[in-house]
Order: structure tokens, then sequence, then C-alpha cells
């Protein structure tokens, strides 16, 4: 199963490699915005997996 660092919508955070967030553009009828969620980099990746 691949992890969440293999997916195109993790960005990992400088300070600490091992974690990093989850961001994911959310468009419904009246507008788009994007949601982040914290994860760790060797996480399964969730049904929304993007290979980079």
């Amino acid at each position: 199963m691949p992890n969440c660092q293999d997916c195109k919508s993790f960005f990992p955070i400088e300070e600490e490699t091992a974690k990093g967030d989850c961001v994911q553009r959310v468009v419904d009828p009246r507008q788009a915005y994007y949601k982040a969620k914290p994860v760790q980099s060797d996480a399964d990746a969730c049904d929304s997996f993007q290979k980079k």
C-alpha cells in the first residue's frame, strides 16, 4: 500500500521531515477552498491518493 509521502497532496514540514500536511482542494457549489490536515509521512495513503 502506498504511503502519504508518495502522494501529490503531501507537503513535508521543514522542521520535522517525518510529519507533513495533506492538502486537498475542495469545490462546492458556492466556492472552492483548500483543506489541510496533519499526517505522518509513513502513514498509509487515503482514498484520494495521487502518485507524484
